[in-house]
């Protein structure tokens, strides 16, 4: 079997963001294409944040659950002013079994 070239590579990750990208907007129950690239950066976003909370990144349902939940709270809430919203009440157990229960890191 041979080696992937960059090309190859470059596709099947771009692949591979469209598809997380629709799954999360079927999660948010968005239509459409105009919020595209807010929801991308807030889906970066919430990895990050999970990575600074300690949890690496994973192949795992619990995982992408807290990435798509903290991402719809962050577009939920993009508006908000006076104050940063609580996160939803069933997300933070979420966080922390990632935390101190994760998979291994990809």
């Amino acid at each position: 079997m041979g080696r992937k070239s960059l090309a190859q590579i470059a596709a099947e990750a771009k692949e591979a963001d469209a598809q997380a990208l629709a799954a999360c907007k079927d999660y948010m129950r968005v239509d459409g294409d105009e919020d595209d690239a807010l929801i991308s950066g807030l889906m970066s976003a919430a990895k990050e944040y999970l990575r600074n909370a300690g949890i690496p990144e994973q192949d795992s349902d619990l995982y992408t659950m807290a990435v798509q939940s903290l991402t719809l709270h962050w577009y939920d809430h993009r508006d908000a002013v006076g104050g940063e919203a609580p996160l939803p009440i069933g997300l933070r157990p979420v966080i922390n079994q990632l935390k101190h229960c994760g998979e291994a890191p990809l």
